[in-house]
């Protein structure tokens, strides 16, 4: 459940039409994630530009792990990696790295083109369908894609391979919405990605918000359970391409 939240958080913006870039390499975001008032884990995303099989791609590294009590009450620290094309946004490989408590999981995933197969270190080769994305090059590639023309209760999907096996996401646009964060007051597009019932309180019980700006760098995540809520705060960034849009500190 915890590896499918931090996935949630990191994959779950779309439109229909390409922007101009939005982030470059040496961008890092840095999150806060807490259970009310208490502070239970961090989650950071570094990326790059590095050699891969002789050619530069995009490199990103995204680490999620528990911090305080929660690290001594249930230990996580997940690793997700990806390699992608710097052009199209296509990923060449990615790697999930989970640790939480006495569970363990560790896979490597090769995409190969215009084949549309991929390669699963524990599964072996199978097809997807086109325009599949692992968790992190999808989160990339979305956020090249420009909002204006969305209109609130419009549905995106997007196609990614998580967990060894084909997941699309579906997400709703729920319009505009000004958030508080400690770093200041960020004007918002808010969306929000289906989950499956049981677990949550109900289908639209997670909900992101997303600078309304050249960035468009997710900056809240919020996840309702049956005991209370879950909130992920962006706390830090550094190289971003373009200024964040911050209305008030």
């Amino acid at each position: 459940m915890r590896t499918f939240l931090l996935s949630i958080i990191i994959i779950f913006l779309a439109s229909n039409l390409f922007a101009q870039k939005v982030f470059q390499s040496g961008e890092e975001l840095k999150y806060e994630m807490a259970y009310g008032w208490i502070t239970g884990g961090t989650a950071v995303l570094k990326i790059k530009k590095i050699s891969y099989k002789n050619k530069l791609v995009f490199h990103v590294k995204a680490v999620g792990k528990t911090v305080g009590v929660a690290d001594k009450l249930y230990r996580v620290y997940d690793i997700y990696e990806s390699y992608f094309d710097i052009e199209t946004m296509k990923p060449y490989k990615s790697i999930r790295n989970i640790s939480e408590e006495d569970y363990r999981w560790y896979n490597e995933v090769r995409f190969l083109y215009p084949k549309n197969e991929i390669i699963s270190k524990r599964s072996g080769r199978k097809k997807v369908k086109a325009n599949t994305f692992d968790v992190i090059s999808a989160f990339y590639y979305l956020r090249q894609y420009n909002f204006s023309k969305l209109k609130k209760g419009d549905i995106i999907r997007i196609r990614t391979y998580f967990t060894d096996k084909p997941f699309e996401l579906v997400i709703r646009f729920k319009g505009y919405e000004t958030i508080k964060l400690d770093i200041g007051k960020i004007k918002c597009l808010k969306f929000s990605p289906l989950v499956e019932k049981g677990t949550f309180e109900d289908e639209e019980a997670l909900d992101i918000w997303i600078s309304a700006d050249k960035n468009h760098v997710p900056v809240r995540a919020k996840v309702g359970f049956f005991v209370g809520s879950f909130t992920g705060d962006l706390v830090s960034y550094a190289g971003l391409k373009y200024p964040l849009a911050i209305i008030k500190k």
